[in-house]
């Protein structure tokens, strides 16, 4: 199966920028409930990844140990590009799922980033998505 079939396609990825503020990702995380925010830059370009656990990992000493009112200065004035995983590990559709599979074990990893020879952003492949078209496809006779 291609992995154009399996990734979640880029109509449906939330996306920002670097100098866009944690804040913004706020309502990204814990509404929208998104795992990885893709940064890209003014022509859809991949620069960089922030997945809920990047974010957490950048908040919580903070929330430890500061008031609401410091905590929200934090995430105002923090920028993505400071928490953002760059460079990132990407594939192009025509990449195989055995070396999907295997370079998310090999890198230990949660997604990996479908993009075009010129690194524009076309998708997202996490390892939830494989296990689903695992599940839905048809057993061999």
């Amino acid at each position: 199966m291609p992995l154009n079939a399996m990734m979640t396609p880029r109509s449906k990825l939330i996306t920002t920028h670097g100098d866009a503020s944690l804040a913004s990702l706020r309502n990204v995380f814990t509404v929208a409930r998104f795992q990885h925010v893709v940064v890209v830059d003014g022509v859809d370009k991949v620069i960089g990844i922030v997945s809920v656990k990047d974010y957490f990992k950048v908040l919580s000493p903070v929330m430890d140990a500061a008031s609401d009112q410091a905590i929200g200065l934090f995430m105002r004035t923090r920028k993505v590009h400071q928490v953002m995983v760059s460079p990132v590990i990407t594939v192009t559709p025509d990449t195989s799922l055995r070396v999907a599979a295997a370079m998310l074990i090999e890198h230990n990893i949660s997604c990996l980033i479908v993009a075009d020879s010129q690194q524009r952003l076309l998708g997202l492949l996490s390892w939830k998505d494989i296990l689903k078209s695992a599940l839905l496809a048809k057993p061999a006779k």
